[in-house]
């Protein structure tokens, strides 16, 4: 009995040791898959050859000048990656930019997803967002630095590969979990064994569903880059004020100067002597209109007074 104890308690410290190097190792491997799975930022470090790329300013081309935008091999590297782009232009005319960038989109097999147009004044502006296959982005941007000069542009990426994978596993599981209960409504012969069967079944077929939509909203956000780009026009440089021809000293001594002088000095003149008449009739108004009416209320009595003074006149009898 002392020997099985002495025996374990020299066994037991080297089964802690040895567990505890198992889960180090483990971490340790655990720890080098998600770095060879790679990140966003690992894998654009990886297409950009910089360290933090997870959004990478877009550098101008060697050969012409344009700005280029280059996410690297895509095809090839086995991941889902999505890619956003924003670039801000400025041409001539932002009209025939947008159609340009349009047209160039569809040719290459993208297509418009929201394009908008302002004119305001003398300037225009509008803005476009187009959906790019990732493998000709950097063609299509080489393009757009043609329709005119670049601002600004900065591409955006985000590696969705570990959850792609991890939807799939859970369609996977899914279907496979409706293909069993599919298996056991076919033998289920009580109603209320089909009935509970028919509403597992129905969560299980509703999650499939929802899951086949996230991968096809991934297979398209990773299918075709989203490149958002905005149009200005250049601003007309200020006008310099213009010269007056009629002012200076000898401008003064001119004919057609002094006659222009002389016409508006003779407007003015008759626009003041309406005014002040009109201002004359408008108080006579004001004091005249009172005044007759006084005028006619004491002529009024007067006569009265006159009239009844002959009638007393005129029949005696009649005190």
């Amino acid at each position: 009995m002392l020997k099985r104890i002495r025996l374990l308690s020299i066994s037991l410290p080297l089964i802690i040791i040895l567990s505890g190097c198992a889960s180090s190792s483990k971490t340790a491997s655990t720890t080098m898959a998600a770095a060879d799975a790679g990140s966003p930022e690992t894998y654009a470090a990886t297409q950009t050859g910089e360290g933090s790329a997870s959004t990478t300013a877009a550098s101008p081309a060697q050969d012409n000048g344009t700005v280029v935008i280059d996410p690297g091999n895509v095809v090839d590297s086995g991941k889902k990656i999505i890619y956003t782009v924003n670039m801000a232009l400025e041409a001539q005319n932002a009209g025939t930019a947008i159609n340009d960038i349009s047209n160039t989109a569809a040719s290459l097999g993208g297509y418009v997803s929201d394009s908008s147009y302002n004119q305001y004044a003398a300037n225009a502006s509008g803005s476009i967002t187009v959906r790019i296959p990732p493998e000709k982005l950097k063609e299509f941007t080489e393009h757009v630095g043609t329709v005119g000069e670049v601002l600004s542009s900065n591409m955006g990426s985000q590696d969705v590969t570990a959850q792609y994978v991890d939807v799939q596993s859970r369609l996977t599981n899914a279907q496979a979990q409706e293909a069993q209960l599919l298996g056991i409504m076919a033998k289920a012969v009580k109603i209320d064994d089909i009935l509970s069967v028919r509403v597992e079944l129905d969560n299980v077929q509703r999650e499939i569903e929802e899951l086949k939509g996230q991968i096809r909203m991934m297979d398209n956000q990773v299918g075709y880059s989203t490149v958002t780009i905005t149009v200005t026009e250049p601003v007309p440089p200020p006008k310099a004020p213009e010269a007056d021809k009629n002012s200076g000293l000898i401008a003064g001594w001119n004919a057609s100067y002094i006659g222009q002088n002389v016409s508006k000095s003779f407007s003015n003149s008759i626009s003041v002597i309406t005014i002040v008449f009109g201002v004359i009739l408008t108080v006579l108004s004001f004091l005249l209109v009172p005044g007759l009416i006084v005028t006619a209320i004491i002529l009024i009595i007067v006569y009265s007074v006159k009239w009844h003074r002959k009638s007393k006149a005129k029949n005696p009898s009649a005190k």
